[in-house]
């Protein structure tokens, strides 16, 4: 019985280190192919004070630290409305629901 125990749990362990998630598979469906870092806000039609005061800094900041990586184009500012259609694949994906702010590579 010990075995068979033992052998069982041999089994899960193995087949769970061969899964990927599904988050970590859509994330890497959704990088780029181009060596670049992107800074994604995210946020919805309403938006608070502090809300526009986040892209507000980001932007501020981006632009005075990383001017060249910007017009380069291996720095990517986007500002992401989740309550519209054509980027609710991209809030899945990062599983957003709310105002956030990521740096992907």
């Amino acid at each position: 019985m010990k075995k068979l125990l033992l052998l069982l749990t041999a089994c899960v362990l193995i087949a769970a280190c061969g899964r990927t998630s599904a988050r970590k598979t859509a994330a890497a469906a959704a990088t780029p192919t181009e060596d670049r870092v992107e800074v994604l806000y995210f946020h919805s039609k309403q938006r608070c004070a502090t809300c526009l005061a986040i892209e507000k800094n980001t932007r501020e900041a981006l632009e005075a630290r990383f001017a060249d990586e910007l017009k380069k184009g291996t720095l990517v500012f986007r500002s992401i409305d989740i309550t519209e259609p054509e980027n609710q694949a991209l809030a899945e994906t990062y599983e957003v629901t709310w105002s956030s702010l990521f740096v992907t590579e």
